[in-house]
Parts: C-alpha cells; sequence; structure tokens
C-alpha cells in the first residue's frame, strides 16, 4: 500500500491551492463589485439592486459550496478543480457582451418589479459565482488525508480565501474601478481566472487563454462601447467614486450622465441655456422674492441652473454643492463652468455641508434627486429642519422631484410633500407638464411666509413679474392647487425613510428623454466589425471547451 504523505503548509502542492483558493476569493467580491456598475444606471442604486447582488453572490457560493463537497468525495483532482475555476474565468469575459441583452430582457420580462434587478442580476451572475463557490470544500479535500489535521488545513484555507476577498474589495474599490473602465476590469476577472487554474491543466487551456487574452487586450481589437447605450459621440467617460460618468454630443447639444441617466444639457452654442424644460422652473423663485440676493444649489451636475442664474441675475451670489468631485471636473472642463467671483463650489455631501455652514440664503435649489436614485437623508423632517434653518426669513425652497400628482407613481412626491409640510408653512406645487397622472418633473416650492397665496394671484404675480419670459408655456395650468393627499404615504424621518419601495414605480420604467438613456427595447448593442470577429472566436473557443472538459472528468474518474 502507498504511504501517503501528510500535506505540509509549505509544501508546493498546498501553495497551489493557496493561489486558487486565494485568487478565486479576491474574484468573486470584485464581480460583484463591478457588477453594480452594470446594474445601477438601469435600475438605480436602491436596496432592491444591492440586496439582490448580494443575494445572488451568496446563493451562488452556497450552492457551490454543497456541490463542491459532494463532488470533493468522489476521486478527487487538483486538475478537477482548476477546470472549474477556467470554466468560471470564460463564462466571466462573456458578461459585458451579453450584460445589455441581460438587461434588456430582464425588464421586457417584469416591466414594473422591484424584481427586475433580482432576475438581470441572477442570469448574470449565478453561473460564475456557483462554481467558484466550489474551490474551497474541493481544496479542502485536496489538502486534507487525515481527520487530525483537517481543522488547522481548512483553517489555513478559508483564512487564504477571505485574505483574498479583502484585497479583492479593497483593489477593485479604491485602485479598479476609479481607474478602468468596468468592461476592462471584468476582463481581467475572467482572464485572471483562467491564468490562476492553467496552473494545473494541460497545453490546450494554456493557449486557449493567450489567444483570448490577444483577443481582448490588443489594441486593434476593439470591444463593446458602452454597457449602457447612448445615442451620439462620447466626449469623456470615467468611473467615478459614485457613479458611472459619460458626456455624451448629440447634434447641438451636450449632456452630462451618470449611472446612465441626463442630469444636465448644454446648447453648445448658448453654454448658460437652460434646455431641460424642469430647470427653467428655478425661476419660480421671482413670484415670491424677487429681491432675493444669495443662491445656494444642491446637486451640480452640468451647473446648467448656476451659470444661467449668474448670467439672469448680475446681482446675486451663488453657492454649488456637489458631492462628486470629478463631476464638479468634468463640468469645468466641458460645460464651460468657468471661475467667476460670484460663483462658489464645495465638495461635500449637503447635509453635511448645511449642518456645519453658518450662511443664510434667500433661494434653496434641490436639485440632486436623480431619475433611478434619491438620497434618503436628503428626504427627512431632520434635513428640512436643517434646511429651514439655513434660509432668511423671507427664504424659498424649490425642490425637484419625479413622479405624478395622482396615481402610483405618486407615492415619491407625496410622501416627500408630507413630509415638508412638517416643517414650512406654506408649499406649492407646480407641475412641468399639463397631464396630473402622469410621470413628470414636478416642482415643490415651500417658503418660510405664512400667508398662502392663492392661484389666481400667483399666476398674476408670475406675469406681473415677468416669470412668462423665462418659462416655456406657462400657464395656469402649471399652477396645482388642488389638495394633496397624504394620509397613505409616510413621514420621511432619518429612522424611517423608504424611498426606494416609494421610488419604484417611477424607475420599473426605463427612464428616456430625447433619445438618450435604456429601455427594453434597446436590448441590443451595436458592435464593431472586429468586435463581431472577437465574439465569433470566444464562441469556438466555447463549443470547444465542453469536450475537453469532459475528457477532464472522463479520464480521471476512470
Amino acid at each position: 500500500m502507498k504511504n501517503i504523505q501528510p500535506l505540509s503548509l509549505f509544501s508546493g502542492r498546498f501553495w497551489r491551492l493557496g493561489l486558487l483558493v486565494f485568487s478565486s476569493g479576491a474574484m468573486v467580491m470584485a464581480l460583484e463589485l463591478v457588477a453594480s456598475r452594470i446594474l445601477i444606471p438601469v435600475f438605480g442604486s436602491t436596496t432592491y439592486t444591492w440586496g439582490s447582488l448580494i443575494g445572488v453572490i451568496l446563493a451562488g457560493l452556497s450552492l457551490g459550496y454543497y456541490l463542491g463537497g459532494k463532488i470533493a468525495d468522489k476521486n478527487p483532482k487538483f486538475q478537477k478543480i482548476c477546470s472549474i475555476v477556467f470554466s468560471a474565468g470564460l463564462y466571466t469575459i462573456f458578461i459585458p457582451f451579453i450584460a445589455p441583452s441581460v438587461l434588456g430582457f430582464s425588464i421586457s420580462v417584469l416591466p414594473e418589479s422591484q424584481y427586475t434587478p433580482l432576475l438581470a442580476t441572477f442570469v448574470l451572475l449565478i453561473f460564475p459565482t456557483t462554481l467558484l463557490g466550489f474551490v474551497s470544500p474541493y481544496s479542502i479535500k485536496l489538502a486534507t488525508h487525515t481527520l487530525k489535521r483537517v481543522g488547522n488545513i481548512s483553517g489555513n484555507l478559508y483564512s487564504l480565501s477571505t485574505i483574498g476577498s479583502i484585497l479583492g474589495t479593497f483593489l477593485t474599490v479604491f485602485v479598479l474601478i476609479p481607474t478602468i473602465a468596468v468592461r476592462e476590469i471584468i476582463f481581467a476577472i475572467g482572464i485572471t481566472l483562467m491564468i490562476t487554474s492553467v496552473i494545473g491543466l494541460k497545453a490546450p487551456p494554456k493557449i486557449v487563454t493567450v489567444v483570448v487574452i490577444v483577443l481582448l487586450f490588443v489594441p486593434w481589437s476593439s470591444t463593446v462601447v458602452g454597457l449602457t447605450p447612448h445615442i451620439g459621440e462620447s466626449i469623456y467617460e470615467k468611473e467615478t467614486p459614485y457613479s458611472h460618468l459619460d458626456v455624451i454630443d448629440f447634434g447641438k447639444k451636450r449632456t452630462l450622465f451618470l449611472n446612465g441617466m441626463p442630469h444636465s444639457t448644454m446648447n453648445l452654442d448658448d453654454p448658460s441655456e437652460l434646455v431641460m424644460d424642469y430647470t427653467q422652473y428655478f425661476h419660480l423663485v421671482r413670484i415670491f422674492n424677487s429681491d432675493f440676493e444669495k443662491v445656494l444649489f444642491i446637486g451640480g451636475g452640468g451647473f446648467s441652473g448656476p451659470k444661467n442664474f449668474l448670467s439672469t441675475y448680475p446681482n446675486i451670489l451663488v453657492d454649488v454643492v456637489e458631492i462628486d468631485s470629478d463631476v464638479i471636473d468634468a463640468a469645468k472642463k466641458y460645460f464651460v463652468v468657468n471661475d467667476d467671483p460670484r460663483l462658489r463650489i464645495f465638495n461635500e455631501d449637503a447635509r453635511n455641508f448645511l449642518s456645519q455652514t453658518n450662511e443664510k440664503y434667500d433661494l434653496i435649489i434641490l436639485d440632486a434627486y436623480a431619475t433611478s436614485y434619491v438620497p434618503f437623508h436628503l428626504l427627512t423632517t431632520e434635513y428640512f429642519q436643517i434646511l429651514d434653518s439655513r434660509l432668511q426669513p423671507r427664504g424659498i425652497v424649490i425642490s425637484n422631484l419625479l413622479g405624478s400628482l395622482v396615481g402610483e407613481t405618486s407615492d415619491l412626491f407625496r410622501a416627500a410633500y408630507k413630509t415638508m409640510d412638517e416643517i414650512f408653512p406654506t408649499l406649492y406645487v407646480f407641475p412641468t407638464k399639463h397631464a396630473i397622472g402622469n410621470t413628470q418633473n414636478l416642482m415643490l416650492v415651500a417658503t418660510k411666509i405664512e400667508k398662502q397665496i392663492e392661484k389666481d394671484e400667483l399666476f398674476q404675480l408670475a406675469t406681473e413679474k415677468g416669470l412668462m419670459n423665462l418659462l416655456d408655456d406657462f400657464g395656469e395650468d402649471h399652477i396645482y392647487n388642488e389638495k394633496i393627499k397624504t394620509d397613505d404615504v409616510p413621514l420621511l424621518t432619518d429612522q424611517f425613510s423608504p424611498v426606494e419601495s416609494l421610488l419604484n414605480p417611477v424607475t420599473s420604467q426605463p427612464y428616456t428623454k430625447e433619445g438618450f438613456g435604456f429601455s427594453s427595447t434597446e436590448s441590443e448593442v451595436g458592435f464593431s466589425e472586429s468586435t463581431m470577429v472577437t465574439i465569433g472566436v470566444l464562441l469556438v473557443v466555447v463549443m470547444f471547451w465542453p469536450f475537453y472538459l469532459n475528457r477532464i472528468w472522463k479520464k480521471d474518474n476512470s
């Protein structure tokens, strides 16, 4: 009978297993984090999206642990687990190519559901995470020959896996996402898994790995232009700490996209013009206080509002609070935001800024709420109390929210109205479109003035203050005078602010504006000829691999 030597922690065989375990742990976390940059532009940075992502990863790993432990008891071989990891890497490199179709399919199958991101995440990630879940139990089986040392061996391998996960997390968050495009990171994850696994495989997988690297990374091989398609010419693209940022030119318009959604549009011939209709409603301040002097914009984007106000009102001072420094840099470089003694820009979280400043403002404009994401801490009674304390006695707050006045898409707006009504003595609602049941930009104006102004007087003041010259097609039907129903929506507080569930009826229908954005009909991305060649060769590799995989497992089981 052949003697089996116990596996030393310093043996080459242990460290080959350790390398496989370490890299698998690192790549799982990297894949989870970078996948968020695929999902958030379409589904928003909500608890549904993050819950789906974390849940699917855990489900895949759990299933992998179970299946890996089961097959590890049947003639375990190092070559077998390497072939599993190689399969996970091979699938991963296809994610950037299939993601648009998967997202479009998920939206068409579940067009109005909080489960849509769950479906998309499951289709994209369940297969590779399950395969990577095989690694830990299978490696423990390979590394353990006696029960005497099983605790020590398993502890060391799980420790290596966890250290890999920690490194993968920090490397992805602090280095990769801020500096490299999402698709290249995903390709790198797949290639890393393939390279790590070939230490236990023979020549054919090594040749395949080299071919895949050449196809994906040589300069002549173009790949997918973007995971979220835009119409127009891409001027600038960057992964910021908070979102994926694009600057797109389409005709005479330049648009800033954050996570695939348009946030600011500029007329290239007239940079200070307010192109998006809702931004013109910032001038509603003239109805209530035409002598305002100090303005705060919460949310910078492409700085459309601040530029227009500085151009329209020569005697005012404007402060802008924007949390993302990369957005500020892009605005300065691509949206004609020049140095101006009347403009101050603060790179801070809005609530922190308001809590610490002693400044008092005549007008505060809230434009930090995105189509797919609303920061919950900027929509609570505690936050509005801080806002109230930073207003002059005749101060005004103008808040832009997406929703409708009635119906299932009205919940977020009505909850915001109910919350602001707790703090401010007077509230006014200005729909930007005529249809009250349609999803649209709704301007909610709060003042510290005790007396409520009636609709007829509001319209008369708008006419006298020259508001018609600043707002296109403004009429009496843009002043909503009916009672807002709030008894069936929550009061939003720091302890309870379920904005994701309130926002979901709006964001479950993909947002498009003037040809921009992602919709269920855009489930395919156009590829260049060289990309089609790349995909074709990769598909040949994929068709070859199951036959080789079958050969490995049959040979080792015989």
